[in-house]
């Protein structure tokens, strides 16, 4: 199953500037595929959206549990509010419209 992860921060823990959680960061991505491994979980794709201090992370997960544990195993949850949203494909919801 699907699930799109929105993450939050505020300005001042940023990785952009702050060098701390840029650590935590660059840390993180070099291990972040045997992580969510250990999680039943793949990641799908990520997306930054540096001026609203946004994230986005798409992981496809056995369920939301094993997504929240992985985004704290990452480290994501120390400076980020993290929100799971469960997800299907826009075609998915298309196909499953009353004709």
């Amino acid at each position: 199953m699907l699930y799109l992860t929105s993450l939050k921060h505020s300005p001042d823990k940023c990785p952009g500037v702050a060098i701390e959680i840029r650590d935590r960061v660059m840390r993180m991505s070099s291990t972040m595929t045997e992580v969510l491994q250990t999680h039943g979980c793949t990641y799908q794709g990520g997306w930054v959206s540096k001026s609203a201090h946004l994230t986005f992370i798409m992981l496809d997960a056995p369920n939301a549990h094993a997504v929240d544990d992985a985004m704290v195993d990452l480290g994501l949850a120390v400076w980020n509010t993290a929100t799971i949203y469960p997800v299907i494909t826009l075609e998915e919801a298309v196909e499953g419209l009353p004709e």
